[in-house]
C-alpha cells in the first residue's frame, strides 16, 4: 500500500482528538478498493473475537456501508447521483486513512453519499484496545465537506440521508436537522442519471412518509446555526457550533 502522507494534502484543524489530512482519491482507485476490503476483513475479526453489544451493532453496521462503499466505487451498484460527478476523499493520520467519504457538491449544499470510518475507531473503551484507533475522522471529514460547500458558494451547508437511528442521533450531535420542505431539498441533493430518488421528491413534496421516519434527510447549515447562536447567548454558543464536536460517527450508510 502506498502511504497517503503526501505533502500537498491540505491539513485538518485539531478535532480535539487528533490532526488529519485530507486527500482526494480516484472513485475506482485500486489501492483504496483493497484498504476497504482490509476494513471488511478486520471488522469481521473483532466480530469473532467479541466485542461489546454497542461495537458489535456499530462494526454490523460498518459491514453494510463498507461494502456498499466498495460496490459503489467500483460501478457495481448505483450510488445517489451521476458516477462522473462523485467525488472520493479520505481522513489521513500518520499515513494511514483513517475515514473514507464519496460526495457531491450540489447547488445548495455538499451532499454525503456514504460515509465509513476504519473498524478499529469503532471499539469502545470496554473492547480490546487497537494501536491503530483514533478519534474524530468521520467528524473530520464532515469538516472536510462543509469546507467544500463552501468553496463552491453553498454557504457551508452539508446533506445526507441517515440510515438509521444510530447514525441520526450520532449527526445530530454533529449539528445536523431534519431537513425540511422549506429548505428546497431538490437543490440540496444530486440528482441521478433517472432523476431525484423518490424518498426526496416526496420529502419537497411535503408527502414525507414512512421511509423517510426509518431514514431521514438531514441538513447541516452552520449559518442557520450562527443565527441561533447569536440570538440565544452568542458567546456560550459559538465556541460550540456544529463540526466542533469531537463525536465519531460510525460507519455510515447514505452517509449513513
Amino acid at each position: 500500500m502506498p502511504s497517503y502522507d503526501d505533502p500537498d494534502e491540505r491539513c485538518a484543524r485539531p478535532t480535539g482528538r487528533a490532526t488529519f489530512r485530507f486527500t482526494s482519491l480516484e472513485p475506482d482507485d485500486p489501492d483504496l478498493a483493497q484498504e476497504l476490503r482490509g476494513w471488511i476483513l478486520t471488522a469481521q475479526a473483532f466480530l469473532a473475537r467479541g466485542v461489546t453489544p454497542p461495537t458489535r451493532a456499530r462494526l454490523e453496521d460498518s459491514l453494510r456501508i463498507v461494502g456498499e462503499l466498495s460496490r459503489v466505487l467500483a460501478g457495481e451498484e448505483e450510488g445517489e447521483g451521476v458516477t462522473e460527478q462523485r467525488t472520493v476523499h479520505a481522513a489521513v493520520h500518520r499515513g494511514r486513512i483513517q475515514a473514507v467519504t464519496s460526495l457531491f457538491v450540489c447547488p445548495g449544499a455538499a451532499f454525503v453519499e456514504l460515509l465509513a470510518t476504519a473498524p478499529w475507531n469503532l471499539l469502545g473503551p470496554a473492547d480490546p484496545p487497537d494501536a491503530r484507533t483514533v478519534r474524530g475522522a468521520g467528524s473530520a471529514l464532515v469538516e472536510r465537506a462543509v469546507t467544500l460547500s463552501r468553496g463552491a458558494g453553498a454557504g457551508g451547508r452539508v446533506t445526507l440521508q441517515a440510515e438509521n437511528p444510530r447514525a441520526f442521533a450520532v449527526y445530530q450531535k454533529l449539528g445536523f436537522e431534519r431537513m425540511r420542505p422549506s429548505d428546497a431539498p431538490l437543490a440540496l441533493v444530486p440528482r441521478g442519471k433517472d432523476g431525484f430518488s423518490k424518498s426526496v421528491v416526496r420529502l419537497a413534496r411535503g408527502a414525507a412518509g414512512p421511509e423517510e421516519a426509518r431514514a431521514p434527510w438531514m441538513l447541516l447549515d452552520p449559518g442557520r446555526a450562527a443565527v441561533r447562536a447569536r440570538g440565544a447567548a452568542p458567546r456560550a454558543l459559538l465556541s460550540h457550533l456544529p463540526i466542533a464536536a469531537s463525536a465519531r460517527p460510525p460507519a455510515l450508510r447514505r452517509a449513513g
